[in-house]
């Protein structure tokens, strides 16, 4: 199996068995969205809480591109990069949108400090 193809199913599995863990004893349902023919790959958090506030938001977005997976979005509390890893996914492989086209110098060694981690 090619890199690519690797990469697919270790995301496909990591973002349904992550959704399905986070969705567990929650009032919001995690969902996960592969699209492994576009590449993209999403969970998405849906439903109601007790307080009437509807929430419906991405809570990670990666997809791969020329070979590297490129997480957009990780809004998880422990990250969803460590488990990727884990599964075979080569860590120099992995580029976060938000140090793109930064000097070493300037980037954060986690997810932006405005994102807040979604309450599992």
């Amino acid at each position: 199996m090619d890199k690519i193809a690797r990469y697919r199913s270790i995301l496909q599995n990591v973002i349904e068995s992550t959704a399905t863990l986070l969705s567990q004893g929650n009032q919001v349902a995690i969902l996960p969205a592969c699209d492994t023919r576009n590449d993209q790959y999403l969970m998405i958090s849906l439903g109601w809480h007790k307080t009437g506030h509807r929430e419906h938001a991405i809570v990670f977005h990666a997809r791969l591109s020329e070979g590297k997976l490129l997480v957009e979005i990780d809004l998880t509390e422990e990250g969803v990069s460590p488990l990727l890893i884990e599964a075979g996914v080569d860590e120099f492989d992995i580029e976060y949108s938000w140090n793109r086209n930064r000097s070493s110098e300037s980037r954060p060694s986690s997810s932006p400090e405005h994102l807040e981690a979604v309450a599992a």
